[in-house]
């Protein structure tokens, strides 16, 4: 079953984050960005159940930018449980996103993966999306 998240849905989603980043986050820090992100209306965080399970769960932040003149829908975290991949899981989230992004007006939906992730590389070509951007970061510290 597909749906919007609530904050009962906060340590699930943390564990699939988790798995996500392959590393540890805080309890009480990873709450709070997941609470103050659920009560502003430009996040939409979706979870996909598995009897009372969540299995998979698409982050995405919808903004005007300055650059498009418009909204623009940005997928920041899609995960699915790993023993749960292949099954439509994420295709399932992705189009959720799509359809939310379209009624929201936002002009197009955009997302930034890791270079070496090359199966997610794949399901979002599948899924058409265009890789035509470089993404350069620099830590502040």
């Amino acid at each position: 079953m597909l749906r919007r998240a609530v904050i009962e849905d906060c340590e699930q989603i943390r564990h699939l984050m988790e798995i996500l980043e392959d590393r540890e986050f805080p309890s009480d820090s990873f709450r709070q960005v997941f609470s103050e992100q659920l009560s502003h209306d430009r996040y939409v965080c979706l979870v996909y159940t598995e009897d009372e399970k969540i299995i998979g769960a698409l982050n995405m932040r919808i903004e005007a930018q300055l650059h498009h003149q418009n909204k623009v829908a940005q997928i920041m975290e899609l995960v699915v449980e790993p023993s749960y991949r292949c099954h439509g899981i994420g295709s399932a989230l992705f189009q959720a996103a799509e359809q939310i992004a379209k009624e929201q007006g936002c002009e197009q939906i955009e997302l930034e993966t890791s270079s070496w992730r090359k199966r997610a590389h794949s399901f979002y070509e599948r899924k058409g999306m265009i890789c035509d951007h470089l993404y350069y970061r620099k830590p502040t510290e």
